[in-house]
């Protein structure tokens, strides 16, 4: 269970639930680096359960040029899926 409905999760008190990379068999997603990554981060650890690794990687855009972006990757799919639709901060960008 999360956080949000008064659970602990094993994997974050052991301090194993954050990976330094993404693994192949995580659900991943791209966001651009101009979102906040601290709240997504923290969204994650509140209201999700599996495990989840944030890595940089660089993408071809439209035009063919190489951008950096954001891949999070999490280890259950349906996770994603929760991420994706209850997320605010996935698609509100940094202000400087």
């Amino acid at each position: 269970m999360s956080i949000s409905r008064g659970e602990l999760n094993p994997l974050g008190v052991l301090e194993l639930r954050k990976l330094s990379f993404v693994p192949e068999h995580f659900a991943k997603i791209a966001v651009s680096l101009q979102v906040d990554s601290r709240s997504i981060e923290k969204w994650i650890v509140t209201n999700l359960n599996s495990r989840y690794a944030f890595q940089k990687k660089f993408k071809i855009n439209q035009d063919k040029k190489i951008i950096t972006m954001i891949e999070i990757g999490l280890e259950d799919p349906k996770e994603i899926t929760m991420l994706t639709l209850g997320c605010q901060y996935l698609y509100k960008e940094r202000t400087f």
